[in-house]
């Protein structure tokens, strides 16, 4: 348990120290998710196909403005974490690129993201990362229904996260 604490603590600290430029970033642009692509971002699904259209920028602002609370849930691996900070939480939200990824098949769902308000989930999204994967899909009324890049601070998030959950397993 107090290995988890302090991979939690780690990760925050670090998405905190990284979070003073993303606020400066979004805060100068009306859409807190835009953004342009790195090649990291890029090597998101070379070949696939843009199956899914991006999450509106209404439904966006709709996380940005009313979203208090984020889960990731991952699925392979014994550890979870949560935001309950706003900066954090917006951080998140700010990782979410307004580009269409190409879905490719090949790749799976690390993890999912609850976004919620007032104790309720107000929008969910599974993660795909590694392995040349970097988007999230988007549900709606319990089906994928939009498709975005993940931002390259989005993977240096999770790059983080994982390499601390890693040192910690050694």
């Amino acid at each position: 348990m107090n290995k988890f604490i302090l991979v939690l603590f780690l990760a925050m600290s670090i998405w905190a120290c990284q979070g003073g430029q993303a606020e400066q970033s979004t805060a100068s642009t009306s859409t807190p998710a835009a953004g342009t692509e790195s090649t990291n971002a890029n090597a998101s699904a070379s070949t696939g196909t843009a199956i899914y259209p991006s999450i509106t920028p209404e439904k966006v602002k709709m996380l940005w403005d009313k979203c208090d609370y984020v889960d990731f849930v991952f699925y392979y691996l014994n550890f979870s974490m949560s935001q309950k900070v706003q900066n954090s939480i917006r951080q998140t939200i700010a990782h979410i690129s307004s580009e269409v990824p190409l879905i490719d098949p090949n790749c799976q769902p690390i993890g999912r993201l609850f976004f919620q308000s007032d104790g309720q989930n107000i929008s969910e999204a599974d993660i795909f990362y590694g392995n040349g994967c970097a988007y999230y899909i988007f549900y709606e009324d319990g089906k994928y229904a939009y498709a975005n890049k993940m931002l390259p601070q989005g993977t240096q998030f999770y790059d983080n996260i994982f390499k601390q959950v890693q040192a910690q397993k050694k």
